[in-house]
């Protein structure tokens, strides 16, 4: 029979002071301590545990597990961001802007002309130059004293200089400009104008008609999920064991806000036509719907409620 196969003595048990020394890779080394001073210690800390044992309490004091799960300053962090859920439909959810254009009149050339020149040469000048300017300095009238008199049209204007010899012709044109003039709504007023913009918005392509109906479930779940978040933290009733649990069902609620808000980005990209002028509307939304026009269109009130309710959805994990 080979050496492997052979029994082992039996080895020596090691004794109750071996195995305290040992416990904790030595930590405490050497012999241990008593536990307490005197004997009368050790016999009133064992008619304390005797007590316990009586009423039925098995657990030391200061355990963990006696703690509570959600304490005091968590349920007003829940709470203080539950309500933010809901004042962020007093926030501007959704912005947009038309494209208005104004006419600025704006001065192209202004020069001085001698008024000597003006009278001797102004037909030669007009010929030669050929321009609006020379032409109408032909039709301006001056008198000795050097008071120049306006007969020209609107474009073009002289008025005396700094000397009574010296006249200033200007020439004015019209530009036109674009001016941006932004529409915002907040998540209140998004249900209040439903009526309004409803007839486009559902008139529009599917992607399009299916993120308005998911951002609608957005915004009332602004209003549903506070209630029942503040419902969780503070009217639940039971032990600490069945509390808690229930509240970690609700809390989990929280993360609908964020999955509507996904499946609107993604279908974003599919893209959709309008079933409205955008030219009569708003230059914002382009020819098309996309993921640019949705995202130049939302505004940080709905990033405030996504922000708070994941900080409460984070916490239903933790329990």
């Amino acid at each position: 029979m080979a050496d492997g196969d052979k029994k082992s003595p039996e080895k020596r048990r090691i004794t109750e002071r071996e195995r305290f020394r040992y416990i904790g890779f030595e930590v405490f080394r050497g012999a241990p301590k008593d536990l307490f001073k005197n004997a009368a210690e050790k016999e009133k800390y064992e008619k304390i545990l005797a007590a316990k044992r009586d009423k039925g309490e098995v657990i030391r004091e200061d355990c963990k597990l006696l703690e509570d799960r959600v304490s005091m300053s968590e349920r007003i962090v829940l709470a203080v961001s539950s309500i933010a859920i809901l004042l962020s439909l007093l926030l501007p959810w959704y912005s947009a802007y038309r494209e208005v254009t104004k006419e600025k009149e704006v001065v192209v050339e202004e020069a001085a002309v001698p008024v000597d020149s003006l009278l001797a040469d102004s037909a030669l000048v007009a010929q030669a130059e050929g321009d609006s300017l020379a032409l109408a300095a032909a039709a301006v009238n001056t008198v000795d004293d050097g008071v120049v008199a306006d007969e020209g049209g609107p474009e073009v204007q002289s008025h005396a200089g700094r000397t009574s010899r010296e006249e200033i012709i200007t020439g004015h044109q019209a530009k036109k400009q674009k001016e941006r003039v932004y529409t915002w709504l907040s998540g209140f007023g998004a249900f209040a104008s439903l009526g309004e913009v409803g007839g486009g918005l559902f008139s529009s392509g599917f992607v399009l008609v299916v993120s308005g109906i998911l951002m609608l479930l957005y915004g009332l779940l602004c209003i549903g999920l506070p209630v029942l978040n503040l419902y969780g933290i503070f009217g639940l009733k039971g032990t600490p064991d069945e509390v808690a649990i229930k509240l970690k069902k609700l809390l989990r609620l929280n993360w609908l806000p964020i999955v509507l808000f996904t499946g609107v980005v993604f279908l974003s990209f599919f893209g959709a036509d309008y079933g409205f002028s955008t030219e009569e509307t708003f230059k914002s939304f382009g020819d098309s719907y996309g993921p640019a026009v949705l995202l130049g269109s939302l505004s940080w009130g709905v990033f405030v409620a996504m922000a708070a309710s994941v900080l409460v959805a984070v916490k239903g994990i933790e329990i």
